[in-house]
């Protein structure tokens, strides 16, 4: 009975922690979606050279011009 109970315990405990990775995982994403957009915005208003993402600013040459 008791090694039931520590198997259960076990797996809510395993369940908590799948749970919390998963958040994690979210926010890491939702937070570097936020960088991106960011760094996306500051390539427009500088020049294509000082910009981190020259692919971005490449194809931004390429649909106005």
């Amino acid at each position: 009975m008791k090694a039931l109970i520590a198997f259960i315990g076990m797996a809510a405990v395993i369940i908590a922690l799948i749970e919390f990775n998963e958040r994690l995982k979210k926010k890491r994403l939702r937070d570097h979606e936020i960088t991106e957009s960011r760094d996306h915005e500051d390539c427009s208003d500088t020049a294509c050279t000082d910009c981190s993402l020259l692919d971005i600013c490449d194809k931004d040459k390429k649909t106005t011009i």
